[in-house]
């Protein structure tokens, strides 16, 4: 590969939990390979506004992804984070997210139902 070589240094604990990391995901050549793209991932989710001090982390398909980032392009919102905030707080307060989550943990014990009943069987 060409390009810029850059030199990072980290501590062996550091080093470790990358090899660990690696140990257990083939699919990455190198460590070079796996932080090149993390680095990217990161970049890539700073850019989208996914990275708060929180913490959290919340994964949407592409369409939904490109939905929010439209709202953010129009200057409505500062940034997805904010997009996702505006939208919970007022399906909250509305009381129709206690309603979709009610629906959908009905939907999950009507399936754990069904595979007790095949097991019964």
């Amino acid at each position: 590969m060409s390009g810029a070589r850059i030199t990072l240094r980290m501590s062996d604990v550091e080093v470790d939990e990358i090899d660990d990391f690696l140990a257990r995901h083939p699919e990455y050549d190198s460590r070079s390979q796996f932080i090149r793209q993390a680095i990217m991932e990161y970049i890539r989710l700073e850019e989208r506004g996914l990275l708060k001090n929180s913490g959290m982390r919340v994964e949407v398909e592409d369409r939904v992804m490109d939905m929010l980032e439209e709202y953010v392009e129009y200057r409505y919102f500062r940034d997805v984070g904010d997009v996702v905030s505006y939208v919970l707080r007022i399906l909250v307060s509305n009381g129709e997210l206690a309603k979709i989550l009610k629906s959908y943990t009905l939907g999950l014990n009507s399936l754990r139902l069904s595979e007790e009943e095949k097991i019964k069987r």
